[in-house]
């Protein structure tokens, strides 16, 4: 029941982070760092992908009902949690941490953690960022974006990350 609660926490505190912290620090249109996807990425790693697309759709429908962004999130975020079981298995790999009784996340090594990191802010920046732009036009600028705000997102995924499992998963 614990853990459920701090899965819970967790949804409510990146939903909180993003809207009124990262969405209202304006240093430039190239910084917009997207880190809500944190939840997604640390859900179990054996968890239902049915129920990691549904948390997804609905964590990207709440923040499209937060900021106002007609379904942009949505589409973000359910993208990232329909790949994830693939970047799961193909960065941690069967003989790895999959194969463990209870595979979890604490149990990744720091840099295949970065590696998974690295991927889902890819994914799921990329296509924020493609679809806002919805231009072939202005793909230099998009890509410079994508660059700037999915790394500056990938050092505040790593800290919250990092964070949670040091201080929520430890005490589970």
């Amino acid at each position: 029941m614990r853990r459920y609660l701090s899965y819970i926490g967790l949804f409510i505190v990146v939903l909180l982070l993003q809207v009124y912290l990262f969405d209202n620090i304006s240093l430039g249109i190239y910084f917009h760092p997207l880190v809500y996807v944190a939840f997604i990425i640390l859900l179990p790693l054996k968890f239902n992908h049915g129920g990691v697309v549904v948390l997804s759709a609905l964590m990207g429908l709440i923040m499209d009902l937060l900021t106002g962004m007609a379904g942009l999130n949505v589409l973000a975020l359910t993208t990232a949690g329909f790949v994830r079981p693939m970047l799961v298995k193909f960065i941690c790999g069967y003989g790895g941490v999959l194969s463990e009784p209870i595979p979890m996340i604490n149990r990744v090594t720091p840099k295949r953690l970065l590696l998974y990191i690295v991927a889902m802010v890819a994914v799921h920046s990329g296509v924020y960022f493609l679809l806002e732009s919805l231009s072939v036009m202005h793909l230099l600028h998009t890509l410079l974006r994508l660059v700037v705000s999915g790394a500056v997102a990938v050092f505040f995924v790593w800290i919250i990350v990092r964070l949670f499992i040091d201080k929520i998963m430890v005490k589970l």
